[in-house]
């Protein structure tokens, strides 16, 4: 087995490695959802009415009642359990945020209804409140930071293989361009697709076909290439427009650009 399929095959593995992850970092993370609800529930449940929602996210909690006149639950209002700064591990604080309106349908003064309940319920419990929530998120902290690690560990391990895996292949295909040259699949209504290589920093060589280095300088560090570029040309006999190929030779051209050329097509390279 070359090295590169084994690589592939370790990449797959850990990818999977990481889904699986995922997905119990994900159920955890809906239990803490679930905790913060029963606790916001605990304290804001009697403010809400009839079909009113609360949803919850890390640190927000939003209340959510259905307007008939746009026929869906619109948000009333949020509020937030936030620390002082990133810095801080534990919430010292509650903000709410909400919209302001002229409007004084029944909708938005029933609003105005639990805006102020919301708040009673903060300048009664406001620290109880907060000292639930830290409770709440150092219960699930440390399981969630674990996953985390884990995770980040494997996608780091994942980045750094396909980075070799695209050195292989770009190592392979760079001693191809060597030795018979490449070309790339034309598509005749989207020849704009085709590579473009600054072959001197003021002359750009557009829609190529074929690309060979035919030799270099001893530091390796530029090449002389030969060129296939494809245009549409009108056939007058035939009234039609055609493709023409034409050749070109171009000396002492960067090698770096023609392997930045070569990464960045290789999705339309011809096997």
């Amino acid at each position: 087995m070359k090295k590169i399929e084994i690589i592939k095959k370790a990449v797959i593995s850990n990818e999977e490695k990481i889904a699986e992850l995922k997905t119990k970092r994900r159920k955890v993370e809906e239990s803490k959802t679930d905790a913060l609800s029963r606790m916001y529930l605990k304290y804001f449940g009697d403010c809400l009415v009839n079909d009113d929602t609360i949803e919850v996210s890390d640190t927000y909690c939003y209340f959510k009642r259905f307007d008939s006149d746009y026929n869906y639950h619109k948000e009333m209002m949020s509020i937030s359990v936030r620390p002082k700064s990133w810095r801080d591990e534990e919430a010292d604080k509650i903000e709410t945020s909400f919209y302001s309106t002229s409007a004084n349908n029944e909708f938005e003064l029933k609003r105005m209804k639990l805006i102020g309940k919301v708040g009673e319920v903060i300048l009664d419990f406001k620290d109880d409140i907060i000292a639930e929530y830290n409770s709440v998120q150092g219960e699930f902290k440390d399981e969630i930071s674990n996953f985390n690690k884990e995770i980040w560990a494997l996608e780091k391990k994942v980045r750094e293989m396909n980075s070799e895996i695209d050195s292989i292949e770009n190592d392979a295909l760079m001693e191809k361009v060597e030795s018979d040259g490449i070309e790339f699949k034309v598509d005749e209504e989207k020849l704009y697709r085709l590579p473009d290589l600054d072959v001197r920093f003021d002359w750009t060589v557009k829609n190529i076909k074929k690309i060979k280095v035919t030799g270099k300088t001893k530091s390796g560090k530029s090449g002389d290439l030969e060129l296939v570029t494809v245009r549409k040309s009108w056939n007058s006999e035939k009234d039609e427009y055609e493709l023409a190929y034409h050749t070109n030779t171009y000396e002492r051209v960067r090698m770096d650009k023609i392997s930045y050329l070569v990464s960045w097509n290789k999705d339309i390279i011809v096997d």
